[in-house]
């Protein structure tokens, strides 16, 4: 009983130098961590709802009042830049993969926006990512491809709580990858 007694102790005392040494590290880290994810990340803003109006433009050049879009069905919200590297296009790649093994139909069930964070994203580009992603869903609507310009997109960023920077040395974005759901009366319910 003694000898169980201890291992216990001795295990317990493992946790607690881990926890301190975890912790300890997470408040050094900050000064070791690479300049360009500084500031890059996610806030919890579940029970949100946009309250600021936000005119933003679809793939036609089309202006679109974001808020209005919200209220039609739920909706899966996300923020790329279709100039991407990997990241972005491993998000809506993914997106893809579970839609086809879903019974729930993209534009009967819920929509997907995809807004670019990239102010100078290109109209053409758009309309080529939502006719491929549609394409690949088997779907005629219900995926909409969004962009704005810079304070409209930093004004629904810090809305939802997506924080990202753009780096002028590569040329392209730190960011999170994120899919959001908003729903049109409770607003963000979960992110992941």
């Amino acid at each position: 009983m003694k000898r169980y007694l201890l291992m216990r102790l001795l295990n317990l005392l493992n946790l607690i130098i881990l926890v301190n040494c975890l912790f300890l590290t997470g408040l050094s880290a900050n000064e070791t961590f690479p300049y360009q994810f500084r500031d890059v990340g996610i806030t919890n803003k579940i029970n949100t709802s946009i309250t600021k109006p936000l005119t933003l433009n679809d793939d036609d050049g089309n202006k679109i009042e974001l808020t209005s879009l919200l209220e039609e069905k739920p909706t899966i919200v996300n923020f790329v830049y279709l100039n991407c590297p990997m990241l972005c296009h491993l998000l809506l790649d993914g997106l893809v993969d579970v839609m086809k093994r879903s019974n729930y139909l993209i534009n009967e069930y819920y929509q997907i926006i995809t807004i670019s964070i990239d102010p100078n994203e290109k109209t053409e580009t758009l309309k080529s990512f939502r006719n491929k992603y549609l394409d690949l869903v088997s779907a005629n609507g219900g995926w909409y491809f969004l962009k704005g310009n810079a304070t409209e997109i930093k004004n629904l960023t810090d809305q939802m709580g997506y924080s990202y920077k753009y780096i002028k040395r590569t040329k392209d974005y730190a960011h999170p990858s994120v899919l959001y759901f908003f729903h049109p009366k409770q607003g963000i319910t979960n992110y992941i």
